[in-house]
């Protein structure tokens, strides 16, 4: 994909193939794992002059891919170059038409006749295409990876009578990550983002040992968790119990199922089987089995294109909700999933329900900006939105009671938090009193200072007459610790500029005074914004790579919503100068620029010339703007 300074001399006749007794062909071969699902092979024809691949390639309309003329297979260790392409030109642009589809052939030098599978490497660059394991036998399903311990399956293999109860208490957990058939082409980090019901979603990342394909995190849990491992090329979700060393094994060939169940879409064939894309030990592992699930099931789709109407009043949403509540768990109940199933899938749909009620105005705004592409958020709506009423509330909370501990083991333990951080807005009929709920909305004020380092002793007195008192004594008290730590740890190395003394109109010049001359990138970010830290990494590479420069600058601006231990764990990490501004110049700077969510970007020229230029938010976009202009 990158450019090459060699191009490929292609043949001047087509070598043409056809499937006879004397040649092999392979329709839609078995694709074992890939690093993406832009591209797949529709048949291999194979003789004793050439190998030819039948290639369909599927992308975004009007954007290209590019095929490097460096191209080859691997086989038994053994490399076949590529010698000839047809309608598409090696190193060479290839724009994809309306329909984001397309297709073409690859020839390569001929596999030996013993071929049992192959590997598809459009060169050895990271970002290039691989396809890897592609089956010449006839293969048509997925085994189990090899080498998964007994107690592993028969832990996902023991479907449990009922859910289990989530568990209110403090540990380390440790998560022993296991890639089986692991390749360093596919991924060499472990990433994992565990939600639990004190911290939200908190990111983890460990290295993956090459050699071992495996990988270690270590971590303090404060009740019941949810982890979706986001691994590229592998996901999953799993519970977590506090406190327990869990073995997780995760198949790597997910992207060989996506291709598998894309064929069978396109062919209106029945889908393949239930893949079991992960396998683990611990008090959870049971919710894994792919009994308990379905893709036929529908469940709520919050969609707000689809669900929150902007045109509905109040009373015609919570209606729209209620009957989608009864025609979804009616679906439930008729199913053919074992209980614990139904549970799941149940409490899934009740946590979206509770979602679509505490944002439920915040849902149907969206929808009409969305309709009408009105994102200046400093503008009044043309129409007013029907506000929800705790009459409204009070319907839904006959449904189900709503501060049901078992609904944080659903796929969305989130929307539960949100009734603490919504209490006041539910009336008497939730039930929220003297619950669970309830506690939360004593103790998650306290979370934020046990994070900061600030919590005090008069802070744990206000915690008497809770449910639990000493699960959210020890929690916080934990907290606290582990931040006093992190903040020794990163004295030194946590290095913060001090904000320009000036007037907020005069804030930005001020900051960027210093390095007049050079090109500035000033990104605007939060350590809780998941899509800034993803940006952030994606960028971290290329200050010593392509945009290694000390004509370019980078410049990261958060505010003080950005906890200061998180942030001063982070920042050391990101190499640029850092600034915290107070939420008055924070809202100026927005204000001036327009910035309408972060991650935003501020792009300064050498002649101090500035503008806001969120198409950086397209990596590709910063990466090549960034580029000529320091070249």
């Amino acid at each position: 994909m990158k450019n090459k300074l060699i191009f490929l001399v292609a043949a001047t006749m087509w070598l043409v193939t056809s499937c006879t007794q004397h040649n092999k062909c392979v329709e839609n071969p078995f694709i074992e794992s890939a690093n993406t699902m832009t591209l797949d092979i529709t048949k291999v024809e194979l003789n004793d002059t050439a190998t030819v691949l039948h290639m369909d390639a599927y992308y975004r309309p009007h954007y290209w891919i590019k095929i490097s003329s460096e191209s080859y297979l691997l086989a038994d260790g053994k490399k076949y170059a590529l010698t000839a392409t047809q309608d598409i030109e090696a190193d060479s642009l290839f724009w994809m038409p309306d329909s984001g589809e397309a297709s073409f052939r690859l020839t390569f030098e001929p596999l030996p006749h013993n071929t049992r599978s192959f590997d598809f490497i459009e060169s050895d660059c990271d970002e290039c295409f691989k396809l890897f394991g592609v089956d010449l036998t006839g293969k048509k399903h997925f085994s189990r990876p090899a080498g998964l311990p007994a107690d592993a399956i028969r832990s996902t293999e023991n479907i449990p009578d009922t859910l289990p109860a989530p568990l209110f208490t403090v540990g380390e957990t440790v998560l022993r990550m296991h890639f089986p058939g692991y390749r360093k082409e596919l991924v060499h980090e472990a990433e994992v983002y565990v939600t639990d019901l004190l911290n939200g979603q908190q990111p983890y990342t460990a290295p993956i040992d090459p050699e071992t394909g495996t990988a270690e995190l270590k971590f303090w849990q404060y009740g019941t968790a949810q982890a979706f491992i986001a691994t590229d090329m592998a996901t999953g979700t799993v519970w977590l119990a506090p406190g327990e060393t869990i073995d997780l094994y995760i198949d790597m060939r997910q992207n060989g199922v996506k291709l598998l169940k894309r064929r069978h879409q396109k062919k209106g064939t029945p889908d393949i089987e239930n893949f079991q894309s992960v396998y683990a030990t611990g008090t959870y592992a049971c919710l894994l089995s792919p009994e308990l699930y379905t893709d036929q099931l529908p469940e709520m789709n919050l969609d707000l294109l689809e669900l929150a109407d902007y045109a509905l009043t109040a009373d015609e949403y919570t209606r729209k909700i209620i009957d989608v509540y009864h025609s979804l768990s009616d679906s439930i109940a008729q199913s053919t999933l074992p209980t614990a199933g139904k549970e799941v899938a149940l409490t899934t749909l009740k946590q979206n329900v509770i979602a679509a009620m505490v944002q439920g105005d915040f849902f149907r705004t969206y929808n009409y900006r969305q309709r009408h592409d009105q994102w200046d958020r400093n503008k009044p709506l043309d129409i007013q939105i029907d506000p929800l009423t705790a009459e409204n509330r009070a319907e839904v909370c006959r449904l189900f009671p709503i501060a049901d501990p078992k609904l944080l083991i659903g796929y969305h333990l989130f929307h539960v938090a949100e009734l603490a951080y919504s209490y006041d807005i539910w009336p008497k009929e939730a039930g929220l009193e003297g619950t669970f709920i309830s506690d939360l909305k004593t103790v998650l004020p306290l979370v934020k200072k046990a994070n900061n380092a600030l919590l005090t002793e008069d802070d744990l007195k206000t915690l008497a007459g809770l449910q639990n008192p000493t699960f959210y004594r020890e929690a916080l008290q934990r907290m606290q610790e582990n931040a006093q730590a992190a903040l020794k740890a990163s004295e030194g190395k946590a290095i913060i500029e001090k904000t320009p003394e000036t007037t907020k109109e005069k804030l930005f010049d001020a900051i960027i005074a210093p390095y007049k001359g050079k090109v500035i990138l000033v990104d605007f970010w939060n350590t809780w914004c998941g899509p800034c830290r993803m940006s952030i990494k994606a960028n971290e590479p290329l200050k010593e790579d392509e945009l290694k420069s000390d004509e370019l600058v980078w410049i990261y601006i958060a505010n003080e919503t950005s906890p200061i231990v998180e942030y001063k764990k982070m920042i050391p990490d990101i190499r640029g100068k850092h600034f915290r501004l107070n939420a008055e110049q924070w809202g100026y700077l927005c204000e001036q620029f327009k910035i309408d969510g972060i991650p935003s970007y501020v792009l300064v020229d050498k002649t101090g010339r500035y503008e806001l230029r969120n198409d950086f938010r397209n990596h590709d976009q910063l990466k090549s703007t960034l580029k000529g202009m320091i070249e």
